[in-house]
């Protein structure tokens, strides 16, 4: 794989100067894109889009919309894309979305679009804090909503400071989705790793956390340091959505059911997140939902 860095295009921002001056960013770039000219520094805007520029689709008649933002995030290097290119990853993105919320009569409103850049320690993210149980209780816990309330977890420092970045640019109540490159997480005490990664009010409900944890992680691929990443899986970002609008970190279901390993969405289930998306997300703020009754 190349890592020889390429010219910006012209309608991207200008990245700003590395915080030392005496400071050359490595060429080539470490495989983990890991350079002392970046990575003190937090997250970063590189370009934004309006919403007119993804083209996207006019959604049915009595659609209900899921608002969304969208953080593409690449290395602080530069690297070669254009606006156009932007634009069709997100469309692809939401496109892949919609066709499965459909079920549910919901489609993806996005609320804001950005490209921004990350410090390696930002792009390889470990989710939750070691020995959480991460939605995941022990098999035969009796209530394991109940359960994954009650262990009150709190985001990490780097989750925490890239959720910061996504609520200084958009609404509390709008659940922000970010692309990063890698992500290991613990779940039932395990540390593993995952494609995506969603934090739902009932486990991270934490009042320290608000608004921050109103988020979901995704990962595609990442090619050379500073390039655009490419479109995740068809079903990541509706799967996170569900896990947000189910309010469970669970995956209980038919295999073929989206919580589980497909696409599908039984009736029961647009049911509760019609009725969560109003109930928390219909909120100025998404509250702490309290104890599961």
């Amino acid at each position: 794989m190349s890592f020889l860095l390429a010219a910006c295009g012209d309608n991207q921002v200008t990245p700003p100067d590395p915080p030392d001056a005496a400071c050359e960013p490595a060429n080539p770039p470490a495989a983990d894109c890991s350079d002392a000219c970046f990575d003190d520094r937090g997250p970063e805007p590189r370009m934004e889009l309006a919403v007119a520029d993804l083209a996207l689709p006019t959604p049915p008649d009595g659609s209900t919309p899921v608002r969304v933002s969208l953080f593409y995030t690449v290395a602080p290097q530069e690297g070669a894309w254009t606006r156009a290119e932007v634009a069709d990853r997100m469309r692809q993105i939401v496109a892949n979305t919609d066709t499965i919320l459909a079920q549910c009569a919901m489609h993806v409103e996005v609320e804001v679009a950005q490209v921004i850049a990350l410090p390696a320690r930002l792009l390889d993210i470990q989710g939750n804090e070691e020995g959480s149980f991460g939605g995941h209780p022990p098999p035969g816990t009796p209530d394991p909503d109940l359960f994954d309330y009650e262990q009150n977890e709190r985001l990490t420092a780097e989750s925490r400071e890239l959720f910061e970045y996504g609520k200084a640019h958009s609404s509390k109540n709008t659940i922000d989705a970010y692309t990063i490159d890698h992500i290991v997480y613990y779940a039932n005490q395990m540390l593993d790793e995952a494609g995506g990664l969603s934090y739902p009010a009932n486990i991270y409900h934490h009042v320290d956390d608000y608004p921050y944890r109103n988020a979901v992680l995704l990962v595609p691929e990442y090619g050379a340091c500073g390039d655009l990443p490419g479109v995740p899986g068809t079903r990541t970002l509706a799967h996170e959505i569900g896990h947000m609008l189910l309010n469970t970190g669970g995956h209980a279901g038919a295999f073929n059911n989206l919580m589980v390993n497909g696409t599908v969405l039984t009736d029961a289930q647009c049911a509760t997140m019609a009725a969560n998306l109003d109930a928390l997300f219909g909120e100025a703020e998404v509250p702490d939902p309290g104890p599961p009754s």
